[in-house]
């Protein structure tokens, strides 16, 4: 849902006839763990070759995501940011409770034809998720269970922190392509300061 988040929120900007080139404008403090963040992630998806990380997967997975709320934390200024730490702030809650896995609906791999996925979740080579059906209590109803089956392009099963997630990259790309850039007020800036002298 992420890339489509990306694209919608593109679109709502240039639309709101805003400017894709704001964004080459956007700083980030903390960017450097969101690199670490993105390595782990990559780490995980090669697991089954690298020994020294099995049994710890799920550990990894869960410090990915403390990586990323400590980043949006420090960045709350920015439009959207409050809102993607609501949703990834939901899926850690939903990762910690249930022993540092994420609960996904395996029936609904099935439906969004996903049935690789589901072989690899079951044969043990992606060791962070659980059938669905093992959740703890209540967290079954922030767990993955959201299925956009084929012939949906990106078929997908997600979270509700995930859809939370999704809103909050929209909100953000339209609303830094639709502010004025930082480079048109330091021109603005310089101008008033010439006329006044």
């Amino acid at each position: 849902m992420f890339l489509e988040a990306l694209l919608i929120g593109i679109i709502i900007g240039i639309v709101k006839k805003g400017r894709l080139s704001n964004l080459s404008y956007v700083r980030f403090r903390g960017w450097i763990l969101i690199i670490f963040a993105l390595f782990i992630n990559i780490l995980l998806i090669f697991q089954s070759k690298i020994p020294i990380i099995n049994g710890y997967e799920h550990y990894l997975y869960t410090f990915g995501l403390v990586l990323i709320m400590a980043v949006l934390a420090m960045n709350l200024n920015k439009k959207g940011m409050w809102i993607i730490l609501l949703g990834v702030f939901m899926n850690f809650v939903t990762v910690v409770v249930n022993g540092f896995k994420m609960p996904i609906y395996f029936e609904g791999l099935k439906v969004a034809g996903l049935n690789n996925m589901l072989y690899m979740i079951k044969s043990g080579y992606i060791a962070n998720y659980i059938d669905l059906h093992e959740a703890v209590g209540w967290t079954k109803y922030i767990s993955k269970f959201i299925v956009l089956p084929k012939p949906y392009p990106l078929a997908k099963v997600m979270s509700i922190g995930d859809l939370i997630m999704s809103l909050g990259i929209i909100r953000f790309l339209y609303g830094e392509m639709t502010r004025l850039n930082l480079s048109m007020r330091n021109r603005m800036i310089n101008l008033g300061y010439k006329i006044k002298l």
